[in-house]
C-alpha cells in the first residue's frame, strides 16, 4: 500500500457514511459524481474524435468504468439514506434532487443495456449493428438527461461544484 493510502486509510475509517451525513449530504454526493461521470464521458468522446492510441483510450475507459461504479453507489446511497428521511425543506431541492436520482438510474440502465448489447454482437449484420447504434443513443440521452439533472440541482445547490 502507497503511503498516501496508508495515512488515509485510518481517516476513511474515521468518517461517517453517508447514511449517517444525512440526505442532503447524499445529493450533494451523488451531484459531485453525477457532474463527474459527464465530465468523464465528455473526455473520452473527445479522445475517440482525435483517434488516440489505444493504450491511452483504454486508460479513459478505465477511469468511465470506474466513475460509473461510484455513481452506481451514490444513487445506492441516495436510495438508502432519502427514503427514510427527507431530503430538505425546500421543495425545489427535493424536485431536483429527485429528477437528479431518476436521470442517474436512467442513465445506468441505458448504460447496463448498452454494454449488454455489445457483449452479445456475434454475428456483423446490419440489424445487429442498427440496434447496437440505437442502445448507444439511448444511452447518450441519458447521459444529457443526467447532464441537465444534475446542472439544476447545482444550480440550486452551488456548493457541489467541483473546481
Amino acid at each position: 500500500m502507497s503511503p498516501s493510502r496508508a495515512a488515509a486509510s485510518p481517516m476513511m475509517l474515521d468518517d461517517p457514511t453517508a447514511a449517517q451525513q444525512g440526505p442532503l449530504y447524499c445529493c450533494d454526493a451523488l451531484a459531485r459524481t453525477a457532474s463527474e461521470t459527464c465530465r468523464q464521458h465528455e473526455r473520452i468522446a473527445r479522445l475517440n474524435a482525435l483517434a488516440v492510441a489505444k493504450s491511452e483510450l483504454g486508460a479513459a475507459q478505465a477511469m468511465v468504468d470506474n466513475i460509473d461504479l461510484a455513481l452506481s453507489e451514490c444513487v445506492r446511497d441516495f436510495e438508502k439514506t432519502c427514503s427514510k428521511a427527507t431530503i430538505s425543506d425546500d421543495a425545489d431541492i427535493r424536485q431536483a434532487a429527485n429528477a437528479m436520482w431518476l436521470a442517474a438510474r436512467e442513465y445506468l440502465r441505458r448504460h447496463s443495456i448498452a454494454e449488454k448489447a455489445t457483449r452479445q454482437l456475434t454475428q456483423h449484420d446490419a440489424e445487429k449493428f442498427g440496434d447496437l447504434q440505437l442502445e448507444y443513443e439511448l444511452e447518450a440521452s441519458a447521459l444529457l438527461g443526467l447532464k441537465h439533472a444534475m446542472s439544476t440541482y447545482q444550480k440550486l445547490r452551488p456548493d457541489t461544484r467541483c473546481p
